[in-house]
Formats: C-alpha cells, structure tokens, sequence
C-alpha cells in the first residue's frame, strides 16, 4: 500500500488524550500491548515514512531492558536487544513513559540535554519523532497534498486578508493550509508606540532574570531578544488585545471550533527583537513546529499570532511556513531543503499585518540582513476539555526545556555574523 492522501483539517481540535486518562506505561506496557496495537492500526504509516527517511533503528535501553524498533522488509518490528546499526537511547523509567504517552518526545529529551546520544544522530531521532506521531495518531508522513478552496477551485496559497473579508474564507485557509496571512489588521500609528514601548522596557530586562532572553552578536554586543510579559509594559499593547479588532481574530480563527485567549497574565505575550549579525543564541529560530517537543495529542492545534511591530520581508527577516505541514508530518530537518516534499513560503508582512500558524505547522524565522525587526507573538488555544487546565510534571517539563532552549542550543550563525567572522 502507498502512502495516504494528506487529509484536509475539518477542525482545528485533533486532541485525542487527556491528562487525567494516561496511566504510566512500562517497558512491557509500551512494547507489548501499546506499540502492536499502534502497528495493527497505522502500521502502514509508519512503514511509508520509515521507508522513506531511512534513519537508523532505534533501541530504547531502560535501566539495561533494550527494545528495538527495525524495519524489515515492509513492516515495523520490536526486537530484544539492541538491533545492528542502531541509535541507542538511554531513558529512565519516567522519560520512557512520557515517551509513550506523548508528553515528551525524543527532540525534547535531546533539547533538553537528557541523553547521551550525540548530535550526529540528531537528524535520526526528528525522523522517529515523526515515525512516532504516524503510529500513535494516524498522522501521514508522506504523501499528497491538495489545497482547495471552499469552491474547490485550488487555493491560493499567497493571499492575504483583510478585516473586511469573510471570515469563513479565512477560517477555512486556515485549516487548509496551516497558516494565513492578515493584511492591514492593526493601525501602523500604534506599532509605532509599541515600538517606543519596548525602547522602554529594555533596560528592566537582564540575563537570568527568567524572563527574558539573550544573544550575542558577531561583536560580543550582548542583545535581549525576548521580552516576555510584555503586557505589563505596554498599555498599547494592553488595548489591542482587549479591543473588538481582537475578539473579531478570534473569532474569524475560530470558525466551527471555540479558541480561547489567554488570560492577560504571566506570559500572556512575547515582544521580540530580530537584531543583525546574530553569532550565539536563540533570535531566529530555526524549523520546527510548536508541538515538536511533545503534547501534541492533549493541546493541538493552537494557534499563534505574530503582530508585525515593523515591516518584515528578505532584508529585515519574516516569518517562512511550509503550507500543508500541519497534515502531512514532514520532519524539520528536511524544511526548506533540497530533500523536501512540502515547499516553504515566505510571509512577508507590513506594520500592523498579522500571521497566524498553528502549532502543527512547520515554520521558521529568516534572520534579517538589512535592519532590525521587531513581532510580537501571543495565540489562542482550544478549550479544555476537562474542566482543568494542563497541569502537573508532563508539561511543566515541556514549558521549562522550552525556556532553557537558549542556554542548551544555538540557532546557526546569521549571514552577517558569518561575514564578520562569527562571535568575536
């Protein structure tokens, strides 16, 4: 059998797992009941996406108990032991069963600095990742993809829209291609005071201080790049996201669905500084989906909103997306390569546009080459559907890998810094 057709997105609710439902799972759990039932329902899948990636077999050693998974012939198998040519991966108890429910994943573990497995093997580990998501959720790794309108004439995928266009239009794009582009949704006049906002805000930044973060520059120059709970300095700020320009985003993001805003507390918005000449640190980040770290079966699709305080475009840096992403489950190390079977798009935006891309879409920030770029980021999520927030050890560990991202890793030196030599 071939690989399926990517199916088009009906609702932005994939959810198929609560926090309240997951029992811990053991080596016996998830290589004997867990993993060939997954095999028996989307074992074909997982076969067309090893098939295609390639990447080595991966043995799971807990506390010296190894299973395999191996690809032989055209079909996934679990194997004892520790399977020629493997990527070996050492996991505790704990790691093991948040692998098994989908809480955390093996990028998150690499992330975070959990495992032993070097760096080479990187590439590996996101094609298992992928490979993972194919049997557990039924989510394609290869395959076709057709974008339509709702006419079913073939989507545009380089349209933008305005307030005043129908939000169904909107909504649908959406859930088709995994991202839009929103043309002229905010005034340019109150970019310009969030702008002066954030000049302001600066200096009560500083490294360390849990709520920032920090790059070097090809120069030394330390930068803040990362100004969280922007709220609190910016009453600008405060007005568009309790303004009816807001709630109409909702609900034109909606559609059928209910997506909800965040509450204007903690982190409820980011304000980013895209600076030149990047050497060290995380401004720019590199592909990756929102849910690559794990959680996606209990939180996907959110959504995530850009205000562009300035324009953004080729020389000052934009948002790239790879439409259609968010259906078939191409791994982010092939985005935007020679390798890719989704090709990416750039977002070039002006002041006061949005872009919106759910979280299970492919998407990358272009460093700028020209001048400084300033975006704001903040989002809707989907209700919960217990009665009770996400809460506990699963995603406090996936909320604190994210926050120590830019002291366990570095987005590749930008063209600038490169030109200059790399950090001095």
């Amino acid at each position: 059998m071939g690989p399926r057709p990517a199916e088009a997105l009906a609702s932005l609710d994939r959810r198929t797992r609560t926090d309240g439902d997951q029992a811990e799972l053991g080596v016996d759990e998830l290589f004997d009941d867990l993993i060939p039932d997954a095999i028996e329902r989307h074992g074909d899948l997982a076969v067309a996406a090893l098939q295609h990636l390639r990447p080595r077999p991966l043995a799971l050693d807990v506390e010296g108990e190894v299973r395999s998974l191996v690809l032989v012939d055209d079909r996934l198998e679990v194997r004892a032991g520790v399977a020629e040519g493997a990527v070996i991966v050492d996991l505790s108890p704990a790691l093991l069963s948040a692998l098994g429910r989908q809480q955390q994943s093996l990028c998150a573990f690499f992330v975070g600095g959990l495992l032993r497995t070097g760096a080479r093997f990187y590439d590996d580990l996101v094609a298992w990742d992928a490979v993972w998501l194919a049997l557990l959720e039924g989510w394609p790794v290869v395959g076709t993809v057709e974008f339509l309108d709702r006419q079913g004439a073939p989507l545009d995928l380089h349209r933008s829209f305005t307030p005043d266009d129908d939000p169904a239009e909107a909504a649908h794009f959406l859930r088709e291609a995994g991202f839009l582009h929103l043309a002229g949704w905010l005034d340019p006049e109150a970019m310009d005071a969030i702008a002066a906002d954030m000049q302001r805000a600066l200096p009560t930044y500083a490294p360390g201080d849990g709520r920032s973060w920090w790059a070097t520059l090809a120069d030394g120059t330390e930068r803040c790049v990362r100004l969280q709970r922007f709220q609190e300095h910016s009453p600008t700020t405060t007005e568009i996201l309790t303004g009816d320009r807001w709630e109409q985003l909702r609900r034109t993001l909606a559609g059928d669905d209910e997506l909800m805003a965040r509450p204007l507390t903690g982190n409820a918005i980011e304000a980013l500084v895209k600076p030149l000449a990047v050497a060290k640190g995380i401004s720019d980040i590199p592909w990756h989906r929102d849910c690559n770290l794990g959680r996606h079966a209990y939180g996907c699709c959110s959504t995530t909103v850009g205000i562009s305080v300035t324009d953004g475009g080729a020389g000052r840096g934009q948002l790239r997306v790879v439409p259609g992403s968010h259906r078939l489950l191409m791994p982010s190390t092939l985005a935007g390569t020679d390798a890719a079977w989704l090709p990416a798009l750039p977002l070039p935006t002006s002041k006061g546009d949005l872009t919106v891309h759910l979280s299970c879409t492919l998407h990358e920030a272009q460093p700028p080459t020209t001048a400084e770029r300033l975006v704001m980021y903040t989002g809707f999520g989907l209700p919960d559907r217990t009665g009770q927030a996400a809460r506990g050890s699963d995603s406090d560990a996936i909320s604190q890998i994210r926050e120590n991202v830019q002291y366990t890793t570095s987005q590749a030196p930008s063209p600038l810094a490169t030109a200059a030599g790399g950090q001095r």
